[in-house]
């Protein structure tokens, strides 16, 4: 099922051919849509990718919840300012294309949490040419580019994806009353919603000169609470049950080609839960987070998060099967750094985001 992923991002970004550009947008927009705008299927922050790629963020501080569940800005307290970089597929050295994010969330009181952010991913210098040898393998097309054994004359053009967010949730805190001797238990519910705004671009020579735009809204909810609460034990953690529905009607992407060509993203679910435990003899904490990806055949990511105080964090997942690895630094309680490694068979990316709460300073 990844290679299946990766081989489509990489046939949609750099298979292309002069003659075939335009006939390839609209087979796109009239035939196989699971592949519209797929730049927005990579996972997103360096924590999330540690933990497997895909996560309902418990304890949001990395600026990624407007991506994963947009209801958790509204759990936020501070003022947070995010960026990350990472290679997609390729080397570390030559990456496939470059993924990038910067971002701003904050609280504005009363459980209300808003965020923009903007995302993009690009890719230089794509083989502009017919060679039938670059619609084999995978792993046959990616060493012929690498290897430049490719029959173009040079010809070469490039790829730009971006997509701006704006985000705002609100947290609904109520008690139960489930008739027990605790009669009135807090439970946190918060809602959340994302605009986003999509362009993407092929261009860099005469003959290739293509774009799509399109609107999209995601909506998502959580339900948060103390396990503790429920079970008379007050040594257990947060429990956090979410939902993400993504691209709620069917985002449209539309192309200035001469056919006018329209793609949609599809509508996705994300079904998710995470649950933190303190441990408190050791002044750390564990996470441990499942969510459910109902996109392609479905994507299931498990991950685990070691945290020692403020200090470090220790991380490990799987995303469909494959394996990723992540680790935290948190200095002056105000900047985190956190690393992430995916194994993949088309080179494995490696991320870093960088996140400054500025409430601490200001």
């Amino acid at each position: 099922m990844m290679m299946k992923k990766l081989s489509a991002i990489a046939l949609c970004c750099i298979a292309l051919t002069a003659s075939a550009i335009a006939q390839t947008t609209t087979n796109t927009a009239q035939g196989d849509a699971r592949y519209a705008a797929d730049f927005l299927s990579i996972p997103l922050g360096a924590r999330a990718l540690g933990m497997g790629g895909q996560y309902t963020p418990i304890d949001q501080y990395d600026g990624a919840a407007f991506f994963w569940n947009p209801s958790a800005l509204a759990l936020i307290k501070g003022k947070y300012i995010s960026t990350m970089y990472s290679n997609q597929f390729g080397s570390l050295g030559r990456p496939l294309s470059n993924y990038f994010h910067i971002g701003y969330a904050q609280d504005l009181g009363n459980g209300v949490g808003v965020s923009a952010n903007w995302i993009r991913n690009s890719i230089a210098n794509i083989p502009l040419t017919d060679d039938p040898r670059l619609f084999g393998t995978s792993g046959e097309f990616l060493r012929l580019i690498q290897q430049g054994l490719l029959d173009n004359g040079g010809a070469t053009f490039s790829n730009n994806d971006d997509a701006l967010f704006l985000s705002i949730a609100k947290n609904v805190i109520n008690a139960v009353d489930f008739g027990w001797q605790y009669f009135r238990i807090p439970i946190e519910i918060p809602i959340g919603i994302t605009f986003k705004y999509i362009s993407q671009s092929f261009g860099g020579d005469s003959r290739v000169n293509f774009s799509g735009t399109g609107v999209g809204v995601d909506v998502g909810a959580m339900i948060k609470f103390k396990f503790g609460d429920f079970v008379a034990r007050p040594i257990f953690g947060d429990l956090a049950l979410g939902i993400n529905i993504r691209d709620v009607f069917n985002t449209p992407v539309s192309w200035n080609t001469d056919s006018r060509a329209r793609a949609s993203i599809p509508r996705a679910t994300f079904l998710s839960a995470s649950y933190k435990q303190p441990l408190e003899f050791l002044s750390s904490s564990l996470i441990f987070a499942i969510t459910r990806d109902t996109r392609y055949d479905g994507i299931t990511s498990i991950g685990l998060e070691y945290r020692f105080r403020q200090l470090f964090a220790l991380r490990v997942g799987s995303f469909d099967r494959e394996l990723t690895l992540g680790a935290g630094l948190f200095l002056f309680r105000a900047v985190f750094i956190d690393y992430a490694y995916q194994s993949s068979p088309l080179g494995a990316p490696h991320r870093i985001g960088l996140t400054v709460n500025l409430a601490e300073w200001l």
